[in-house]
Formats: C-alpha cells, structure tokens, sequence
C-alpha cells in the first residue's frame, strides 16, 4: 500500500515559540487513535531508529538474541516480538505514517480446517495456514471472513478510520483531541493568555513517516508534542487481580550506588517478555497514575471523553482502548501478575455460527453478539485457536510461561536480558565495569509486587538504569532507617 501523506494546520505562538493547537481531519485523528491498538513489540524496532525507547529495546534485542533452546516450545520469537491483532472490518483503513506496521483489516488472518471430515473440525480456528487441525492433523488453509459484532444502530460504516469525516479537529500540543469550533477556539486563546493577535502565526506542515515516527516517539516523552515535532525542527532546519510477589537478587556497586546486574527466575523473564505482547493502550491507564506517559494519555482520554457521534459505527471505544490479544495457549498461564487490570489469560475468545450448513463456516468473530452474514443466526459458538504445529508438539514437556524454568537468567540494569554463566557473564561484567574490590559489592533480594511491575513498566520506557531507578531509592530509605 502506498505511503500516504498528510497536512495539518499549526496555530503557532511566534512570541513563546509554541505550537497552540493543531486542525486536522480524520485522517490525523485516526492515526493517533490506531496507535493504542498497536502492540508495543511492534513499535521498538521504529523508536530505536530515533535512539529512544528507554529500556524497552533490551528487552527486545534480549528476544532476538535468546537460543531457542531457552524459550518454550510452544513460543514462538516472530509472534513474541511482531505481535498481530484482529483490527475491525474498515478501522484499519489509516494512513500509514509509520514504516513497516501493516494496518490493513487483512493484517491478521483467520483459518480453518480444509477437510472439514467430522464436526469436530467445526471446532478450531488459527491465524497460520500452517497449522495442523486437532481432529484430522490436516493443514488449516481454509480462509475464514472476520464477522464483527452488531452495532448499537446496525448501521453500516463510510470512509474506514475510527472517526466520521465530516468534522474538523482540534489537536492540543499535548494531542488532546476534540471536535473544532469557533467558539471553543477563542476561548482557548484566552486559557492561554494569547494578548496580541499579531504574534500568532497559521502554518501548514507536511506528514509522512518519518514525522510520523518523530510523532510516536515525542508521545511517550512529552506534553508538548507538537510543537516538539513541528517547530523545534523547523527552528533547527533554521538554526483487580490477585498479586503475584517475584523476587530478584541485586548485585550493587555501593560505591556508585548502582545495581551491575539482576540474578532472575522465569518468572521475571516471562514478566518482560510478556509486557511487548499487549498493545499501547493497555499500558496509558496504569502510567497515567504516575504522572507519567508522555502525551499518549490524551491520545486515550480524548477516545474515552469523544462524543459517539463522532465515531465510525463500528468503530468501539472498549476495543479501542482496550483491545484483545489472543496469547499462544498456555504462554500467557501463570505469568506473574505484576500489572493491575491487564488480563495475563488467552484473552481473545473466537466464535462460529451455531449451525454448520453450507456458507456458515466461512465466518469467525470474537464477540458472540456477532450475526454470521450467511443465515444470520448467532454466532456463539465457541471455537478452539490451534497454534503453529511447534506450538501443538506435545512431544516435548512444555511449562507455562515463555521461557525455560531450569535455567538462572541474567538481567542488566538496562533490561538486557542473556542466560547466567560465571565465567562469561558475572567475571567479565566486574572487569567492564572497573570492579577493583569486591567488598564493594553488595547483594541484596527485593521483591516485586504490582507497585514495582508499574514502576518498572515507567522507568522502561524512560531510563537506561531502570534496575536502578526502582530498586535503589528503596534500598537506601531501608539503610537510613537502619542506623
């Protein structure tokens, strides 16, 4: 699909060189909306082109560099890392402003048994071609249209996105999003103590993928994006679960107060590695309690404040900001609930039409409130997802999880994470870091609870020392109270 470009409309503050607000059409806004629905796995590999993504990138490369040896055999590293979700028919219609990321509709398929030789193949769904039905081991070619659910009018969508087109909006510098108007627009301007009219200035600005990429980057950072993206370069050109407690064992340099490194389980390795399957959104409600997620919260609170009117009819808010990840079977069970309100479950249900005449088993939804286009009964029935045929071996004894349980892992203070050893790891270490006297080193467990999952989920997107950031200020409090 080809690249496509975009303009918005800057009201720029000449006198305090800042962006005021931005007009836009639908297509900016559908952008910004679509951002939440994508996976973090699936962003890292853009944001370390611009040098920034915290920590997050470590935990990527870790992936990536990880002998299969140590990872499940039901887990797959291309799923891990490129995590796809099922975007409804017409919203993934968006300008594509960042590289490599596929929003089309078609960017996850679904497939079912091609033999269909009893009813019991009726009863599994996958997303590969190549994996094998349970009941008659035959591959699962047969494509299958996505069914959405009905909408609260039933009525049918125009022009793709998220958002209706024939409305102008205002984007803030923070990307607070709202419908234009007139009136709102002056009362900005006093909110924001302009005076003189002659020191604003209307500027329009070209958007393609590298602005788009600048944008998502800015977002995780900043309260003034726009102006961060748009005249600071201009001006350079110019000039409710139950709590899972996992317990790390610190090795800290008390001379630099630092940690070197973290000796892990599985547990905390399967936390990490779990954190890149979910999409954007999931994350902005727990770091908005930090005061701290860039812009992106006013990306999700304009979603949640936007009036219904505005949205495309099946366009959802929940599945918006709150969009559902199926999870290999069996990876997603028991990974330590570290983050509140993120369901850590193979979330995603799928569902076929409950008759299986012919034409109904062409279709799969995963809302049961879904009508299958064929004879138009319910589709609630519910169907089995069939991993990859790795994911189905059953030759192998297989732990929950996404790494292996037998093995102590290594993890940096930036999040790297490799397998522990010794000689290789620990010795070296000490000599890159200029560890002349070991009495120095202090080692030290600390435990992990919701509290700390958010706190590491922040630091990760922000800092090169999150190991640090999160564990040390405690540690210190501890020591004083000591003395």
């Amino acid at each position: 699909m080809a690249v496509t470009n975009m303009r918005l409309k800057l009201l720029i503050d000449t006198k305090n060189r800042k962006v005021l607000f931005a007009e836009a059409d639908k297509d900016f806004v559908d952008f910004l909306f679509h951002i939440l629905r994508l996976p973090l796995g699936t962003i890292i590999p853009l944001l370390k082109k611009q040098g920034t993504v915290g920590s997050f990138e470590n935990i990527y490369d870790s992936i990536e560099n990880l002998s299969t040896t140590y990872l499940q055999p039901n887990v797959n590293k291309e799923t891990l890392l490129k995590h796809k979700v099922h975007i409804s028919s017409g919203t993934g219609e968006v300008p594509l402003l960042l590289p490599d990321i596929e929003s089309s509709p078609t960017s996850r398929k679904f497939f079912r048994c091609s033999r269909l030789q009893n009813n019991n193949c009726y009863g599994y769904v996958a997303d590969d071609g190549s994996a094998l039905c349970p009941s008659c081991q035959v591959s699962m070619t047969r494509d299958l249209s996505f069914v959405d659910p009905l909408t609260s009018d039933n009525s049918v969508s125009s022009g793709g996105g998220y958002v209706k087109g024939v409305v102008t909006y205002m984007i803030m510098d923070d990307l607070e999003v709202k419908p234009m108007s007139t009136i709102s627009s002056i009362t900005l301007l006093n909110k924001l103590n302009v005076k003189q009219l002659g020191d604003l200035e209307e500027k329009v600005v070209e958007l393609g993928m590298d602005e788009g990429v600048k944008l998502l980057k800015a977002s995780l950072q900043s309260e003034s994006v726009l102006t961060d993206v748009f005249l600071l370069k201009s001006e350079r050109e110019t000039e409710s679960m139950e709590e899972t407690n996992v317990s790390l064992k610190l090795l800290i340099n008390r001379e630099s107060q630092r940690v070197l490194y973290a000796e892990a389980g599985k547990d905390f390795i399967d936390f990490l590695f779990h954190i890149l399957v979910f999409p954007v959104g999931s994350y902005i409600p727990l770091l908005k309690k930090q005061e701290m997620v860039g812009s992106f919260h006013n990306i999700y609170e304009s979603i949640e404040n936007l009036s219904s009117a505005y949205l495309q009819p099946n366009a959802n808010k929940e599945t918006i900001l709150n969009p559902k990840v199926h999870i290999a079977d069996g990876t997603g069970d028991d990974v330590p609930l570290l983050l509140p309100n993120i369901e850590s479950s193979t979330s995603a249900k799928f569902y076929r039409c409950a008759s299986s005449s012919h034409g109904c088993d062409e279709y799969v939804a995963y809302d049961f409130s879904a009508i299958c286009p064929s004879c138009e009964g319910a589709m609630n029935c519910e169907v089995s997802f069939v991993d990859l045929p790795s994911a189905t071996n059953k030759d192998s004894f297989s732990e929950s999880g996404y790494v292996k349980g037998l093995v102590s892992y290594m993890v940096m203070d930036d999040l790297e994470v490799k397998p522990m050893s010794i000689i290789s790891s620990t010795i070296t270490l000490l000599n890159r870091f200029n560890v002349k006297e070991t009495a120095a080193l202090e080692e030290k467990v600390v435990y992990l609870g919701m509290d700390e999952g958010v706190k590491l989920l922040k630091a990760s997107l922000q800092s090169k020392t999150v190991l640090t950031d999160v564990f040390l200020p405690k540690i210190r409090v501890e020591t004083y109270g000591s003395e």
